[in-house]
C-alpha cells in the first residue's frame, strides 16, 4: 500500500461525499457540521489538556475541509492545516476563506510532515486520522514528526484506534455496515492500522518526549505528548 493510495482514496472521498467521510453520520457541510466539531475539538482539547492561546501555532494532522480547523484558528494564534488530498484541503481553504491565520500543507501520507519546520508548532491535534492510515510504519512516523515540529513545553493530541478484541469487532461492525450502505470502507486507506500500546510509548519517549496513553470509549486511545521544557 502506498501514501499514493491514500491521496487518491481521499480525493475521491472528499468529490462523493466530503462531510461523510470526514465524520461518518454527516449529511453536509452545513452550520451543525462545523458546530459539532467545535464541540469535539474543545472536549478533546480539554481531555488532552492542552490549552490555547492567542499566541500559539498548532499543527492539525489531517484537516479534511476544515470541521475541527476553524475552531483551532479561532483559539490559537495561527494554524498549520495538514492533509493528504488535495481536493479536502481546496474544500477547507474555501470554508474557512474568513480566516487569515490558516496555513494549507499537504503531505505525502507516509507520516513525514514535509513543509514543518523543526520545532515550529506549540501543539499538535489530530482526531480521527491516524486510524485510517493503513501502515503501522506511517502512523509510527507521524508520532515521531509531531515530536520534531514541537516547540520546548509543546504538547500533542493524537487519536489512533484503540486495541483489543472490543475495539476489533466495533470497528468491523461498522466497516460492516458501512459497506452496505455503499461506502468503501473495506479498503486498507479506510481500516488503517492498529498500534500497540507499548510500541506507541517507546516510539514517542524515544524522540526525547514524555508521553501518556489516555483511553476514551472502547475505539479510541489517545497518544499525550510532551516535549520538556528548556
Amino acid at each position: 500500500m502506498s501514501h499514493v493510495d491514500s491521496r487518491a482514496f481521499w480525493d475521491d472521498a472528499a468529490k462523493d461525499d466530503a462531510a461523510w467521510y470526514v465524520a461518518t453520520g454527516s449529511v453536509g457541510e452545513d452550520q451543525s457540521f462545523f458546530a459539532h466539531g467545535a464541540e469535539e475539538t474543545d472536549y478533546y482539547l480539554a481531555f488532552c489538556e492542552i490549552r490555547l492561546t492567542s499566541s500559539a501555532r498548532v499543527l492539525e494532522i489531517g484537516c479534511g475541509v476544515g470541521r475541527m480547523t476553524r475552531r483551532l484558528s479561532e483559539l490559537a494564534g495561527s494554524v498549520v492545516a495538514t492533509d493528504v488530498s488535495g481536493e479536502m484541503l481546496s474544500r477547507c481553504r474555501r470554508r474557512l476563506a474568513d480566516r487569515d491565520n490558516v496555513e494549507y500543507v499537504r503531505v505525502p501520507g507516509d507520516g513525514w510532515l514535509l513543509g514543518v519546520p523543526d520545532a515550529s508548532v506549540d501543539a499538535v491535534f489530530s482526531y480521527i486520522t491516524l486510524q485510517h492510515v493503513p501502515t503501522a510504519q506511517a502512523q509510527l512516523r507521524y508520532l515521531t514528526e509531531s515530536v520534531r515540529v514541537l516547540r520546548p513545553g509543546g504538547r500533542a493530541a493524537i487519536q489512533v484506534r484503540a486495541c483489543g478484541m472490543t475495539a476489533r469487532l466495533t470497528d468491523w461492525a461498522g466497516h460492516l455496515g458501512h459497506l452496505a450502505a455503499g461506502r468503501r470502507t473495506l479498503r486498507a486507506e479506510w481500516r488503517g492500522s492498529r498500534l500497540v500500546p507499548a510500541r506507541i510509548a517507546a516510539t514517542v519517549r524515544a524522540e526525547g518526549a514524555r508521553v501518556e496513553l489516555r483511553p476514551r470509549g472502547r475505539r479510541h486511545l489517545w497518544v499525550v505528548a510532551e516535549v520538556p521544557a528548556e
